[in-house]
């Protein structure tokens, strides 16, 4: 049943109109002439009738008519209402009279049965003769009343009848009508009025003062009109008509006028009377869209709407008598006949009738007319009271409207409601309406407390004799309701978009957000997914509501749901989501994408809003949303959102989420779900099962992000987890095991079991490297393997002399270079074998490594280097000597305490220096190389001559020249004092070597000529270039070679 739009309710019966006057005698009002209805000649002179003609008093019209059947008050003194204004619960009454009597009265309370309580504030006497108030407008932000009394418009303060100085609004006399410009809402601060004044139209602009803004003269009086922006649609005593005031300015009354249609003009009836026409009635019933009545050819009255052009555009309403009264509330036009009959016309489609109100209320039959007043508002009484039911459940259960006067007894929100729905909000409990205050505020109301079912719109008061009813349309909930039943859901949200607007109604109202809801699954069922998702989420739908249409999602979520059936909502809102039940299955193949996008969608909208201070959804809905989303986010492959979620701070329970992942065979997305909750060894696992190819998973990154995360993120600080990562990868990848050796930290690889990897690593001959690593950082067992290293680079070492050949060369030049210094620049086996045996914190088996060294054979300074380590100084010496390595020798035996000596390996017993540089001379006598063993022994001659007796010289070769011997016998010459004789012998030496020198090259020259080499020349044994490097020649062979090739 479709709902009908308003309600009448009686605000005010028996109204003594004259409180004024109380105790005071009663003056009666002065017979008064024809109104200006009846002058103008649509209406029949009034006439006093005796009490029992009934015929003759329903044949006359009701709006000027007496009723008899009145209050005695009203009977005593021949008064009633002639108009009504109402801005908030400030009431003025016009009467016939000439007065005007303001009441304050209580927010009605909407199909109550029990009257509003008034007060009367005050009577005013308009002092006009006693004529009666025809119309009232109220203009509530410029505190201004409109007075239209006989045919004199004067202006009232709206706050305390006062009358406004001329000076500012001056009085206008001869006026027939008056309309307020309907473009422009009453409680602006200017509005226009258009005021008809026989035959001439004035606009005037209220404001702070009244000013004439522009008039027209017309041929004919004007019976009726109203107003839209620069349009104006009139009456006259001859055509309806419209005019274009902004055309009329410019070009004129006749370019700016359109005739429509003729009024009706007076006829004769059948007796040969004159019988005059009702009054033509005028209204905008829209933007630039106006309607006037006209008579048909039966006794029916037709309703033409037409446009500003004059074009009909929408259907004409068709009356079962002329109305006495008619006025227009979007979309509707509300009729009253002389009969007390109430029509309402919905004017938006095909015109027709949808609530007709007849009799219900008392003093309804004596209806005489409609106004439309500035507003006010009619308390639905939806009152709520809150208790708690066996479940300790939030409960709240509002009381049902009261039964209205048509039999509809409640709305969708009491429906919704008084099946105990559970809230988890509480309502407070609004057991009496509050005073609305005066014409001060907007529309004289204050919003703070208005709700969409607490209050309802009333600007539409029905007149009686000495009564007011209120036509309150239906609270905006049942209109909604009505229009999300029909499934027009973007009229209905409009409806509550403009309901909203100018008051203080939160969009989180619990009304406003099961409006939201519902309208967002009327379109989730016709699978309109774009809007149900805006209007779940302006609703604030509860997510768990929401996975429940999702059946393989709300098993998943399991036990983190509640019951659907403990889920506060509404029992409308309940059935809905019953109608649609599972929507994947009433969605097309090409929608199911989409209705997961708007799971997805709305779930992260949800959780942004559990991060805002006041989280819409109850706490246990957290956990819900964060692990649907983190499956949602697997499914739909949001990579990038899936680890922004379990990385960052979340409530995933990870125990489902992994479960789930891992049987939808998304074990990347496991793992990380693991590590990000702390299970990092659980997460490893799956990695390492990724890169054995016993599962796949496109999204692994393989090794390159294995790697960088045990040498990060694992290799932080969880020390044990990155050794049994390290003994995995060693069996599964060596090269990966020794690319990333080097970034452990030395405490991790201390803690290895070499031993294991040594084993796995020595299959691919890699465990050399590994062996490093670990002498490196100090392993507990470094002295062995260190042991196992110097023999593996003692076996590569042996297989190369490059690193002697090129010592003896460079050698040649510099007799103080040692094979480590030489050794030291390069990057070889032996120099790393030569810097762990001269490293004095190495700790090995140093017999083991001299054996081993000792089967090498060719490894002369190595087998000194560990016989020096052993405290065999002499035999290191002499293999040193043999070795060619003269420095390294001469610092052991004489130079213990150098830095580099190889003494600081090993304690060595005290010995003579002397003894120790002859022993040492008699190694270097023994050189091979004559030359060399000459150089050596010039050398040690010249720097330890003070140890070296007389008797050492006798060791020398004979055929040494005596060069030989010339730092020691000039050191000893300087020794005895005979510095003079030195120098004399010494002239004579140097004399002789020079003799003998030249006639050395001269016997040369002579025998053999000179030698002449080119830059390509070579060595005669080792066919290298010679360079720069000392040679010798050799006059048999003729052949010239390296000294140490000689």
């Amino acid at each position: 049943m479709e709902e009908e739009p308003y309600i009448v309710q009686t605000l005010v019966q028996g109204l003594a109109l004259d409180e004024s006057s109380r105790g005071k005698s009663v003056e009666w009002p002065k017979p008064r002439r024809q109104s200006l209805s009846q002058r103008l000649g649509f209406q029949a002179t009034e006439r006093i009738q005796s009490d029992n003609d009934d015929t003759a008093s329903q044949a006359s019209e009701g709006a000027d008519s007496v009723d008899r059947s009145s209050s005695p008050a009203l009977r005593a003194r021949a008064i009633r209402v002639e108009c009504v204004e109402m801005c908030g619960t400030n009431v003025y009454v016009g009467t016939s009279h000439g007065h005007i009597v303001q009441y304050t009265i209580n927010v009605p309370e909407l199909t109550s049965d029990k009257e509003p309580e008034r007060v009367c504030v005050q009577s005013v006497d308009l002092k006009l003769g006693g004529k009666r108030v025809e119309q009232l407008i109220a203009l509530p932000m410029l505190n201004r009343l409109v007075v239209l009394c006989g045919s004199t418009l004067v202006f009232y303060t709206l706050s305390d009848l006062r009358a406004v100085s001329s000076n500012s609004a001056p009085t206008i006399k001869g006026v027939s009508c008056v309309a307020c410009d309907e473009r422009v809402d009453r409680t602006s601060n200017g509005v226009l009025l258009c005021v008809a004044r026989m035959r001439e139209i004035s606009v005037y602009f209220v404001g702070a003062d009244v000013r004439l803004e522009q008039q027209v003269m017309i041929e004919y009086s004007v019976a009726s009109l109203c107003m839209y922006g620069n349009y104006v649609c009139l009456a006259d005593t001859q055509t309806y008509k419209v005019l274009d005031l902004a055309r009329i300015r410019s070009s004129g009354l006749d370019q700016g006028q359109l005739e429509l249609l003729p009024t009706q003009q007076p006829r004769r009836d059948e007796a040969g009377r004159v019988v005059r026409p009702p009054r033509p009635r005028t209204l905008v019933v829209g933007p630039n869209e106006f309607m006037f009545l006209t008579a048909s050819g039966d006794d029916t009255t037709l309703g033409v709407i037409v446009t500003a052009r004059g074009e009909a555009l929408r259907g004409t309403l068709q009356f079962p008598a002329y109305p006495v009264s008619i006025v227009y509330d979007e979309p509707y036009v509300i009729a009253v006949f002389a009969t007390g009959r109430i029509d309402v016309y919905d004017t938006r489609s095909e015109p027709r009738v949808v609530q007709s109100v007849v009799g219900d209320v008392p003093d309804l039959m004596r209806v005489r007319r409609a106004c439309v007043c500035a507003g006010g508002w009619v308390s639905t009484r939806v009152g709520r009271r809150e208790a708690i039911d066996a479940s300790d459940l939030r409960v709240f259960e509002p009381n049902r409207l009261h039964e209205a006067v048509s039999g509809r007894d409640r709305a969708v929100w009491t429906e919704a409601v008084d099946e105990e729905v559970e809230w988890r909000r509480e309502l407070v409990d609004e057991a009496e309406p509050p005073v609305w205050p005066g014409p001060d505020r907007q529309n004289g109301l204050d919003r703070k407390t208005a709700s969409l079912s607490r209050w309802t719109d009333a600007n539409i008061v029905v007149l009686g004799s000495d009564s007011l009813h209120i036509l309150a349309p239906q609270p905006q909930l049942i209109h909604i309701d009505a229009l999300l039943h029909q499934q027009h859901v973007k009229e209905a949200v409009a409806l509550v978009d403009a309901a909203l607007k100018g008051t203080t109604i939160s969009m989180q109202s619990d009304e406003v957000e099961y409006y939201m809801q519902v309208a967002g699954m009327v379109c989730l069922k016709n699978m309109q997914l774009d809007d149900a998702l805006l209007y779940f989420q302006r609703g604030h739908m509860d997510p768990r509501a929401l996975l429940y249409l999702y059946p393989s999602h709300a098993e998943y979520a399991g036990p983190l749901l509640v019951p659907f059936a403990h889920i506060a909502m509404a029992p409308t809102l309940r059935q809905l989501f019953y109608e649609i039940g599972d929507l994947q299955s009433i969605a097309s193949p090409e929608q199911q994408s989409q209705t997961e996008d708007l799971l997805e969608q709305y779930l992260e909208f949800c959780r942004t809003q559990m991060n805002t201070n006041e989280p819409p959804y109850a706490s246990d809905a957290v956990p819900v949303i964060d692990t649907v989303l983190a499956r949602v986010y697997a499914d739909n492959m949001r990579h990038a959102k899936f680890s922004a979620l379990v990385q960052g701070p979340n409530s995933v329970v990870g125990d489902i989420a992994c479960a789930y992942l891992e049987s939808a065979h998304k074990y990347y997305s496991c793992s990380l779900v693991y590590m990000a909750q702390g299970d990092v060894r659980s997460g490893l696992d799956l990695w390492r099962r990724l890169l054995e190819g016993e599962v796949s998973d496109e999204r692994f990154g393989g090794m390159a992000e294995y790697l960088e995360y045990i040498l990060g993120d694992l290799g932080d600080g969880v020390g044990h987890g990155l050794v049994d990562e390290y003994y995995w990868l060693v069996r599964h990848d060596v090269e990966a095991s020794r690319h990333i050796l080097g970034c452990l930290a030395d405490d991790t690889v201390a803690v290895l079991d070499a031993d294991r990897v040594v084993g796995d690593m020595q299959a691919v001959g890699a465990q050399r490297e590994f062996i490093e690593r670990l002498i490196a950082a100090n392993h507990t067992r470094a002295p062995h393997f260190t042991t196992i290293l110097l023999t593996a680079y003692v076996a590569e070492a042996a297989q190369s002399t490059d690193a002697e050949s090129g010592f003896q060369s460079a050698q040649a030049r510099d007799l103080g270079l040692t094979f480590q210094s030489y050794v030291a620049s390069e990057h070889s086996s032996r120099a790393r074998l030569v810097e762990m045996l001269g490293a004095q914190r190495s700790v090995f088996d140093a017999p083991k490594v001299l054996a081993c060294i000792e089967d090498a054979g060719n490894l002369g300074v190595e087998r000194a280097m560990v016989l020096a380590r052993l405290g065999r100084r002499d035999e290191a010496v002499e293999a040193l000597v043999k070795a060619g390595d003269y420095a390294e020798a001469e610092m052991l035996l004489l130079r213990p305490m150098a830095r580099e000596s190889l003494a600081r390996l090993a304690k060595q017993d005290a010995s003579d220096k002397a003894t120790d540089v002859a022993r040492l001379l008699h190694l270097y006598v023994s050189v091979v190389d004559d030359d060399m063993a000459a150089r050596l022994v010039s050398r040690l001659l010249d720097t330890y001559s003070e140890h070296i007796s007389a008797s050492t010289i006798e060791e020398l070769p004979e055929h040494w020249m005596l060069g030989v011997m010339e730092p020691f016998v000039r050191h000893k010459l300087s020794d005895l004092a005979q510095s003079e004789r030195a120098s004399s012998v010494q002239r004579s030496v140097a004399i002789a070597h020079e003799q003998n020198a030249r006639m050395q090259c001269a016997g040369d020259l002579i025998n053999h000529g000179p030698v002449v080499l080119g830059v390509a020349q070579t060595c005669g044994v080792c066919r290298k270039l010679l360079g720069s490097s000392a040679f010798v020649y050799e006059p048999q062979s003729k052949q010239v070679k390296h000294i140490s090739c000689a």
